[in-house]
């Protein structure tokens, strides 16, 4: 009778939830069949028949490869191929102690059970088992391509960065593709293999092959010829040549065979077919984004999976940003992803981002059943990073120092102060990239390489550990610098497009390179980019109001008292007009401008004087000082003047005409201005349109817009400002744009009762505020929402002015009040017009009298409204009076209509 079998039944092997058959060569855990190869399955049975007791090496190998001569190494493979099953199912073990030089022994408890002859049993698999199934999210379209070129052409090799699923996708493509096997999949885990030369033994092993140590490919071929399998070689990478030789053997040898490989580069043999994993797509803006738009990027639908399997989480709408900005922030890494959203357990959506925009420590504790390398992302990192040589590591600690994109030039320039020649970093650029460390792509400036988020942070910890992080941030400074001194010299004579495209990629890491020069570097030498075209765009968000750079800027301003006077006066332009587009309008920004202006004069610097009194002046008539921002502008028109600058001459004229417009100064104000268009009639095309930071034929017709309506001609009005925006929009120059549609074409549009034309252009302001952070005209946004809103927006309207006013924001302040005060009336409620109509009444009267018939007017409106039909009367009255004196035939009209409507109705 076989030892195996009692009486009809066949023995069972019990320990905690696993069960071995030998008779039926299968292991089952929890009634689940585990896939294990057959030489390993009966290392197990001889184990497990004696619980407790010591096996012998020699004894093992005589009884698993009976009449066979195989070398020890493949007893060591076995049982570690079977420690690992047993553990990736859940097992909690230990099984299998090692007892050195010896053997080994089964130290579980072991109860022996029956099965009767006829029960159900589980057919044998070719080979090991494939991994636990997981749900596959946004990897639809890489598994149906991989399953088309395993059936035309047979070997396929996944490639990817680390942590971009490619064991899960090979799975899942194995799961897709298994009924074109009959013969089975065979899953071979190289990440156990420590030594290129057990690979052989490992597939061996697998496959269920004997043979001879001096041949086991051809052992190998033998177990596989005439069978119709898939195999499975997972984590080549660290065996990568002979990987690459037996997966090369193994294909041309047997017809029916298809391979399946992963590794972070490819085996680089003449049959494979390559397919590069991307990352998960990620949403490029969060702002504004409800859970559905989310959900609709597979990085985020896996986030939400995950942390439903794990916390229970379902995302809302107010959540939607967060993780949005959480996917983001790990580069859609599949693997980062999973192990951020477990971190629901213990913290709110927000509370993770915050932790990891300070660091990428939440991602370094994973599920214990998943392999060592993939519990923690530096786990997996440092996997990559120890496979890499001596150069190669070195050029990835050096790069890491770069915030953005970067070319071979770029990491040359700086690797020459660390000893790097051109030829070593080319080279290691060159198989970093190969081997997914480096993503790279093709531009205008050529061939460009960035690194993850994810790997760039790994990367700059080595850097640290090494102690080359001073040297390599303080090269990467006096690289940007002598990148700006360049930009500096060509801001006047580039086209402003081809300026920003040249320099506007190393944006990220100038604010890189400040923040670490006023953090303890070299201040002086670091701080001279910074000022660099402080006043364009690229400077304002390198020193913006509310970045971290700038409010260092700001704290240690003092260290740059051994500055030279040219440098402090230059970062304190890009710091103020960092500040007067931030949303408060604090004094900061006026004492900021007030210390240019010194320093200008100090050095006597024609230029940074005009540009000192421009934003002053533009500061004080935004803070509703009008009167006071004529001084400022006077004194900039007579240096122009001084100084024969025509192009500061026009701008000045430009800015003198509106403010004394806000002033009540209305007598020619639409003929000069409607002169000033015709002299300009064309957008500037020229880096230089951001010297006062809107492009002078935009501005003119911003400011003629709005004049031209208080004068009576609204058609001629509208169709100034829809001039005024399609310049911007030709030109590309966003704070035009958003200057075009916030103080024209909007507030045209509600004025005239265009809601619809109102409502499609607040849609691209609040575009062009995501793209750039023009912080000051957010409140506004908000108070046209709520306008178009109607009566559903009156609250909205009434927060929007109360943040305005505590923002410092009070140009058109009375307007807007009576536009509210209006609005509160026709939706019957009075308190709000109340409380507005006084306020607006002060302001005009005081600072912007150019709208005081329409704040009268409103007035009239509410005491007629109150029962008080006399005093509307004579409100209105003085509406048309005041309007008549200011020659505004605009709202002249308006007030006539309301006077006639309140007097027709009351007979």
């Amino acid at each position: 009778m076989d030892a195996l079998q009692v009486d009809g039944a066949e023995k069972v092997y019990c320990f905690e939830n696993f069960r071995l058959i030998p008779g039926r060569q299968s292991l089952l855990h929890g009634g689940r069949s585990i896939r294990v190869g057959s030489r390993a399955l009966e290392l197990l049975r001889l184990l497990v028949e004696r619980p407790g007791e010591l096996m012998g090496k020699a004894s093992l190998i005589r009884q698993a490869w009976p009449d066979t001569f195989v070398h020890k190494d493949n007893l060591k493979v076995n049982i570690a191929a079977l420690r690992r099953a047993l553990r990736e199912v859940g097992g909690e073990g230990p099984y299998i102690a090692t007892v050195p030089g010896r053997g080994y022994r089964f130290v579980a408890p072991v109860r022996v059970e029956s099965v009767m002859h006829g029960t159900s049993g589980v057919s044998q698999v070719l080979g090991n088992a494939l991994p636990e199934p997981t749900t596959v999210i946004g990897r639809d379209g890489e598994v149906a391509t991989i399953a088309g070129h395993l059936a035309a052409r047979r070997f396929v090799t996944v490639v990817g960065t680390a942590g971009v699923g490619k064991t899960t996708v090979a799975v899942a493509a194995a799961r897709r593709t298994a009924a074109a096997y009959p013969d089975g999949v065979c899953f071979v885990d190289l990440a156990a293999i420590g030594d290129p030369q057990l690979v052989p033994a490992a597939i061996a092993a697998a496959v269920g092959s004997g043979g001879n140590l001096n041949d086991l490919p051809a052992g190998i071929l033998e177990a596989l010829r005439g069978r119709r399998c898939l195999l499975i070689l997972d984590n080549c990478e660290h065996v990568l040549q002979a990987a690459a030789l037996i997966a090369g053997h193994i294909h041309a040898g047997v017809a029916g065979l298809a391979i399946l490989a992963t590794s972070r580069e490819p085996l680089r043999t003449r049959v494979e077919t390559v397919l590069r994993l991307a990352p998960l797509p990620c949403p490029e803006s969060v702002d504004g984004l409800c859970s559905e738009q989310a959900l609709a990027f597979a990085s985020v639908a896996l986030f939400v999976a995950r942390a439903g399997e794990a916390a229970g989480y379902r995302i809302s709408d107010a959540d939607a940003p967060v993780v949005a900005a959480i996917c983001r922030r790990v580069d859609g890494l599949p693997l980062a992803i999973e192990l951020a959203a477990a971190r629901l357990r213990g913290y709110a959506a927000a509370t993770l981002l915050d932790l990891l925009e300070h660091g990428l420590e939440p991602l370094s504790c994973g599920p214990s059943h998943a392999p060592i390398r993939q519990q923690a992302l530096m786990s997996t990192l440092d996997w990559s990073y120890r496979l890499l040589s001596a150069d190669e590591a070195a050029a990835l600690r050096l790069v890491s120092v770069f915030a953005g994109r970067f070319t071979l030039k770029d990491s040359v320039d700086i690797g020459a102060a660390l000893g790097r020649t051109p030829a070593e970093l080319s080279a290691s650029l060159e198989s970093l990239a190969a081997k997914s460390l480096l993503s790279f792509g093709y531009s205008d400036a050529g061939l460009q390489y960035r690194l993850l988020e994810t790997t760039r942070a790994y990367a700059a910890e080595r850097l640290c550990g090494a102690g080359e992080h001073r040297r390599a941030a303080a090269a990467h400074a006096r690289f940007l610098l002598a990148r700006f001194e360049c930009a500096e010299a060509e801001w006047q004579w580039r086209v402003r497009e081809e300026w920003t495209s040249i320099y506007g990629r190393h944006l990220n890491d100038l604010r890189k390179a400040i923040d670490w020069a006023f953090g303890g570097g070299r201040r002086s030498a670091a701080g001279r980019p910074a000022h660099c075209r402080g006043d364009s765009a690229v400077g304002r968000d390198v020193l913006g109001g509310r970045k971290p750079a700038a409010r260092a800027a700001c704290v240690q301003s003092e260290a740059l008292a051994g500055c030279d006077a040219s440098l402090r006066m230059k970062l304190m332009t890009a710091h103020a007009w960092g500040l007067a587009f931030a949303e408060r309008l604090e004094g900061a920004a006026e004492t900021s401008w007030l210390e240019n202006l010194r320093l200008a004069e100090q050095i006597d610097d024609v230029e940074y004087r005009l540009r000192a009194l421009w934003g002053l002046a533009s500061l004080r008539s935004f803070t509703g000082r009008h009167r006071l921002a004529l001084g400022d502008i006077a004194r900039f028109e007579r240096l122009a003047e001084q100084v024969h600058d025509h192009s500061a001459i026009a701008a000045g004229e430009r800015l003198r005409l509106i403010t004394g417009f806000y002033c009540g100064d209305m007598q020619g104000a639409r003929e000069k201005l409607e002169r000033l268009a015709r002299r300009h009639d064309r957008p500037a095309r020229r880096s230089r349109i951001s010297r006062f930071q809107m492009d002078h034929y935009v501005g003119i017709r911003v400011s003629l817009a709005a004049v031209s309506w208080v004068c009576g001609r609204p058609e001629e009005a509208m169709a100034t400002a829809q001039a005024a925006l399609d310049g911007a929009i030709e030109i590309e120059h966003v704070v035009s744009q958003a200057n075009a549609l916030a103080q024209a074409i909007i507030p045209l549009a509600l004025w005239t009762g265009q809601v619809g034309v109102a409502e499609h252009h607040l849609a691209m302001l609040v575009a062009n505020l995501n793209r750039r952070d023009l912080a000051i005209w957010g409140p506004l946004s908000r108070f046209f929402a709520g306008v178009i809103r109607g009566e559903r927006g009156l609250g909205q309207m009434s927060d929007a002015l109360d943040e305005l006013v505590a923002c410092n924001v009070m140009i058109r302040m009375p307007m807007f009040r009576s536009m509210l005060a209006e609005a509160a009336l026709q939706h019957g409620d009075l308190d709000i017009a109340r409380a507005n109509v006084p306020l607006a009444l002060d302001l005009a009267e005081r600072e912007e009298p150019w709208c005081l018939p329409e704040v009268l007017r409103v007035q009239g409106l509410l005491r007629w409204q109150a029962g008080d039909v006399m005093e509307a009367e004579r409100s209105l009255l003085r509406a048309v009076a005041v309007a008549v004196d200011a020659g505004s035939l605009g709202l002249e009209l308006r007030a006539r209509q309301s006077l006639a409507r309140v007097t027709q109705r009351d007979g």
